[in-house]
């Protein structure tokens, strides 16, 4: 029992890979390639051009990541952001039935 659990996987990527990206154009292509109707058809290659748009996108970017300088930091919470804060949220008041 013990050996099953540890095999398993408990959650995805974040964000899908390219590889995933070239697998859903390759089978929008194939769908728009079978299917009878035009409207469909034209349809699907243009998610296949999308999705081939997406994984060229990560592909560039996972070869060019940007100088530490570039990278974002994490906003600091000034007065008027009092709103965004880590911590469990306020109880809502009670509905009428």
């Amino acid at each position: 029992m013990q050996k099953t659990l540890q095999k398993k996987t408990w959650g995805r990527p974040a964000m899908p890979s390219a590889a995933y990206f070239r697998r859903q154009a390759d089978i929008c292509l194939r769908l728009s390639l079978i299917s009878s109707d035009g409207e469909v058809s034209n349809r699907l290659i243009i998610m296949a051009k999308e999705y081939a748009t997406k994984a060229d996108a990560l592909e560039e970017a996972a070869a060019d990541p940007p100088p530490a300088g570039k990278r974002t930091a994490l906003p600091d919470l000034a007065g008027n952001q009092a709103g965004l804060r880590l911590g469990p949220n306020p109880p809502e008041p009670p509905t009428e039935c």
